[in-house]
């Protein structure tokens, strides 16, 4: 029995081991930090890779990523390599004004979305019509969350020519 136990344990640990050096080759670190520091605020993170997100941050929400304290020191984020993540500084006191601003469209205008290509640090210094300004190192790009939705345009157009043209062949077959 014991030999038994022994060799699920050796079994378990080395799965383990081999899965997270598989994760660790996939994501990166982002580390957040805001200058000053942000009391009572959070960096929350939505997944971005199929268009705009849905910002609904309850654990386990279809686009929701998590979240991490804003502090000046900064906290770390593992974030999937190539992938468009878009980050939100979530400050407590703003939640009346981001409603009534528009919601989810207010959301995205003070967001930014990060593709990491490494580890990373973003770090917010100041705020310009209440959207955050930031410094930036490491191996990342950086747009303004709205640019999903010129991502979303895009595919819409690129649909349109190749219909077009489909029906430009099936008429040329025909004569």
């Amino acid at each position: 029995m014991r030999r038994l136990a022994r060799w699920a344990i050796a079994t378990l640990i080395g799965m383990t081991t081999m899965t997270s050096l598989s994760v660790s080759a996939e994501t990166a670190t982002l580390r957040v930090s805001i200058e000053g520091g942000a009391f009572n605020s959070k960096f929350k993170f939505f997944d971005a890779s199929e268009g705009c997100p849905g910002y609904n941050d309850i654990p386990g929400a279809k686009h929701y990523l998590g979240s991490v304290f804003a502090s000046d020191k900064g906290a770390d984020k593992e974030v999937s390599l190539g992938e468009p993540v878009q980050v939100f500084l979530f400050r407590p006191k703003e939640t009346f004004s981001i409603s009534a601003a528009g919601g989810e469209k207010e959301i995205r205008r003070r967001a930014l979305q990060v593709v990491l290509s490494g580890d990373a640090t973003l770090r917010y210094t100041g705020f310009d019509n209440k959207v955050p300004t930031w410094e930036v190192t490491g191996e990342i790009d950086v747009l303004p969350a709205i640019a999903c939705e010129t991502d979303e345009a895009l595919g819409v157009e690129e649909d349109a020519p190749s219909d077009e043209s489909e029906d430009a062949s099936s008429d040329g077959a025909e004569a």
